[in-house]
């Protein structure tokens, strides 16, 4: 198998753009979510540290 077989399914022929958009706008989504909720985790567990450091 040569390497322009190998990547002969990448022009999707007259759908291309929509297809190589959607993939891309699915992984910018996901990236979003994974870091936001990463964030919101951190910002969590700093936030209830704080509130039971207070308490002892």
């Amino acid at each position: 198998m040569t390497l322009a077989e190998y990547f002969s399914f990448l022009p999707y022929g007259k759908y291309a753009f929509y297809i190589w958009f959607s993939y891309l706008t699915t992984f910018i989504v996901i990236v979003n979510l994974f870091i936001r909720t990463k964030m919101i985790h951190k910002n969590t567990v700093k936030q209830l540290r704080i509130k039971y450091s207070r308490s002892l």
